[in-house]
């Protein structure tokens, strides 16, 4: 009799184990992030494994579909999921490419949350939704980095670092159509604009490619060989255009400057080593700081009604945040604490990434 009831006393306790560990798992909110970019993108899988640590320490449910710089390929990964019989609960998107103008219109009929991240809605899409009431409750608030700052940053640390002589100026941009893109050029754009000893030869652009970048630079440096500073708005095309100016002949951090955006392993380095000599970083981490508000969204905590972060920052090899990008221990970021502090700031203050 007393095995008997050892037996049932074990068979449910492990019943009730067990259906506690469905309902936690049922209690997952489900996340689709679609991805512009490709997996192995150095800026992109940065946001990826930033975003899976997070995912992980809030218990979010999150899957990561890439779209692999094809816009048209952000729309049929949407429309996968949705005639799926198990929709997520909340989807990212990055306007890239302006993808939001096909992607929100799908997503009108569905109870789906919705968070853009890095790449804003333009501004006669928001008044038109800003009216509809489906998107007065299901659009939560952008996250949107300061990328008309960070132009100018780079561009101002770049000339600084060539001791502020007088030169020729070319720059390397995105594209022509994507937000962050265009801001960021403006960024750039608006410092030399401002110099008077420095001469802005031409903006061509070099759609994030290494390779194509590379060209550009080539072709550019024959049209004007004292180039002196070349501002790029990724490292990929960084990289690109200083295979060509070593091709020329020309020495990186010393008769020629280069400015960049994004924290690869290669371009902190270089940032390192000095051959490139201005490094603006740090907005891989909005797909992580969406996954926190949608946990405290999803737990029913103050969420902001929206958020222009300074996520991006000036790197140098002398700061604490350099160390941590190399460090990449994105699991001891706090992101738990951070989400229950969404209500009061915007930013990630609490993943002590600090200068």
């Amino acid at each position: 009799m007393k095995n008997t009831l050892l037996v049932w006393i074990i068979a449910s306790v492990a019943m009730l184990f067990n259906t506690l560990a469905y309902a936690t798992t049922q209690q997952q909110a489900r996340v689709l992030f679609i991805n512009p970019g490709f997996a192995n993108e150095s800026f992109w899988q940065d946001v990826d494994d930033y975003a899976k640590a997070a995912a992980k320490a809030l218990n979010l449910d999150l899957t990561i579909r890439h779209a692999d710089r094809n816009h048209f390929a952000m729309r049929q990964i949407l429309s996968a999921t949705l005639n799926k019989p198990t929709r997520p609960d909340y989807v990212i998107i990055v306007n890239e490419k302006l993808a939001a103008d096909d992607l929100l219109p799908m997503l009108r009929d569905y109870p789906i949350y919705v968070q853009v991240i890095l790449n804003d809605i333009d501004e006669q899409t928001k008044i038109s939704i800003e009216k509809d009431t489906h998107w007065q409750e299901y659009l939560l608030a952008s996250i949107i980095p300061d990328n008309e700052a960070i132009g100018h940053t780079i561009a101002k640390a770049m000339v600084n670092a060539g001791n502020n002589e007088s030169g020729d100026a070319v720059m390397i941009s995105g594209d022509l159509t994507t937000p962050a893109s265009v801001q960021r050029e403006a960024g750039g754009q608006r410092f030399f604009d401002e110099q008077p000893n420095i001469t802005l030869r031409q903006i061509v652009h070099g759609q994030w490619d290494e390779s194509i970048s590379q060209e550009q630079m080539h072709t550019l440096l024959q049209r004007y060989p004292d180039v002196r500073y070349v501002w790029t708005a990724n490292d990929h095309m960084a990289f690109g255009a200083m295979k060509a100016a070593k091709q020329a002949g020309k020495t990186p951090g010393e008769d020629i400057f280069f400015a960049t955006v994004n924290t690869s392993e290669k371009v902190l380095a270089l940032r390192e080593a000095g051959t490139i000599s201005a490094l603006g970083g740090g907005h891989f981490t909005a797909a992580g700081l969406a996954l926190s508000h949608i946990y405290a969204h999803d737990s029913g905590l103050p969420t902001p009604k929206r958020c222009n972060n300074a996520l991006f920052r000036l790197i140098t090899p002398d700061s604490r945040f350099f160390t941590q990008l190399r460090k990449q221990a994105w699991h001891e970021i706090p992101f738990l604490k951070m989400a229950r502090r969404t209500e009061s700031r915007c930013t990630p203050h609490s993943t002590d990434m600090d200068n």
